[in-house]
C-alpha cells in the first residue's frame, strides 16, 4: 500500500483533477448537454467569452460574445475585437458537445506585423532598384516620341508608335505590380465574389495582352455561381499577371481550369511554352527574381501575397507541356 501510494500521491476524485487541468489549458473548453445548455466551462473559456457561463444556453453565449466580420475566414471574431478558433465534437456515449476555443489573437497581430517588415525589406530593395527598371523602357519612348516629331513615311510613323505604346505599357505595368505588391497586406478582402463575375472581368482585362502576343485563353468551369471573399481587383491582377508571364515565355495556348471543390477553389492555368526549370521553381516566386533583362521580378511575387492575403497560396509547377500555376483561394461556405 505504501508503494503505491508513493506511485499515486494524489488520491483526489477523478472529476476534482480534472477540474484542475481544465484551469490551466490555454484554451477555452466548454460541455454543452444535449439540450444545448452549458455544464462545464473553464476559467479561459469565461474570460474570452465575457463572464460565467455556467447553465446558459450556447446560442444565447454566440449572440451576446461573437461578432463575426466578413474578412474572419475560417476564425470567428467577438465582441471583444479579440479572433477565435472553435473546434467541436460530439460527447462519447452521451447527448452534447465538447467545444475548444482557441485565442488566435496574438498569432494573427505577429504574423501581420511580421509580414509588415517583410514587406517594408522588400520595398527597400524595390526602390534601390526602381531607377534603373524604369530608366531603360522611359528612355526608349522618349526616343520613339522624339522620333514621331519628325516627317516620317506612314508605315514608319506607325512602327514607331507602336514601339512607344509597348515600352509605355511596360511602364505602367512595372507600376502595377509594385503598387500592388505594395498594398498586398494592407488590403481589405471583404467582398463577396462570384466566380463567374471574377472569370468575366479577367477576360476583358486579359484581352488586349494576348491580342498582342497572339494567344489564346480557354477558360473551364463548372462553378460560375460558387463565391469567394476578396479583392476583384487584386484578383484579376494577380491572374493577369499569371497569363502575362506565360505570354511573355512564349506561351500562345493557355487553359485556365477553374473547380470548387470545399473547402477550396482552384484555378489552375497551363500553358504550352517552354515551362520552368526545375531549379528554378522554388525561386521565381521570390521578389525580384527574375531571368529576363527587363522587369522588377514582382510578378509571381505579387501573385503569391495576393494569394496569402487572402488566406489561400500559390503552387508552381510544370505540366504535360509548359508551366502550371495554380492559385488556390479559400471558397465562402456561408453565402448568407
Amino acid at each position: 500500500m505504501a508503494l503505491a501510494q508513493q506511485w499515486y500521491p494524489s488520491q483526489e476524485p477523478a472529476a476534482k483533477q480534472l477540474d484542475k487541468l481544465l484551469s490551466i489549458l490555454p484554451v477555452g473548453v466548454v460541455v454543452l448537454d444535449g439540450s444545448g445548455r452549458v455544464t462545464e466551462a473553464n476559467a479561459t473559456a469565461e474570460a474570452l467569452l465575457g463572464g460565467p457561463l455556467l447553465d446558459d444556453r450556447w446560442l444565447e453565449v454566440v449572440a451576446r460574445a461573437f461578432r463575426p466580420r466578413a474578412d474572419d475566414g475560417a476564425e470567428v471574431s467577438l465582441i471583444n475585437g479579440r479572433r477565435v478558433k472553435l473546434d467541436i465534437c460530439p460527447l462519447d456515449g452521451e447527448p452534447g458537445q465538447l467545444i475548444v476555443i482557441s485565442d488566435l489573437t496574438e498569432t494573427r497581430t505577429m504574423q501581420t506585423r511580421m509580414a509588415h517588415l517583410q514587406r517594408l525589406s522588400s520595398l527597400g530593395r524595390m526602390v534601390a532598384s526602381l531607377a534603373h527598371q524604369i530608366r531603360t523602357p522611359l528612355s526608349a519612348a522618349m526616343l520613339y516620341a522624339g522620333q514621331l516629331n519628325q516627317a516620317l513615311p506612314g508605315a514608319t510613323h506607325d512602327k514607331f508608335q507602336q514601339k512607344l505604346m509597348a515600352r509605355l505599357r511596360d511602364l505602367e505595368s512595372q507600376m502595377n505590380n509594385m503598387l500592388l505588391f505594395a498594398k498586398s497586406g494592407e488590403q481589405k478582402v471583404a467582398d463577396k465574389l462570384k466566380v463567374g463575375e471574377l472569370l468575366a472581368e479577367l477576360e476583358q482585362a486579359s484581352e488586349s495582352m494576348l491580342a498582342t502576343h497572339q494567344g489564346q485563353l480557354h477558360i473551364d468551369c463548372n462553378c460560375l455561381e460558387a463565391l469567394v471573399l476578396g479583392s476583384q481587383s487584386a484578383l484579376v491582377s494577380a491572374l493577369s499577371n499569371l497569363i502575362h508571364n506565360a505570354l511573355q515565355a512564349g506561351a500562345q495556348q493557355l487553359r485556365l481550369r477553374v473547380e470548387a471543390k470545399t473547402p477550396w477553389l482552384s484555378l489552375q492555368l497551363d500553358d504550352d511554352g517552354p515551362g520552368i526549370a526545375e531549379e528554378l521553381l522554388f525561386k521565381v516566386a521570390e521578389p525580384f527574381f527574375t531571368t529576363k533583362s527587363h522587369g522588377t521580378g514582382l510578378g509571381l511575387s505579387v501573385v503569391r501575397s495576393v494569394a496569402q492575403a487572402h488566406g489561400g497560396q500559390l503552387h508552381m509547377a510544370n505540366g504535360q507541356q509548359g508551366a502550371r500555376m495554380t492559385l488556390i483561394l479559400p471558397l465562402l461556405e456561408d453565402p448568407s
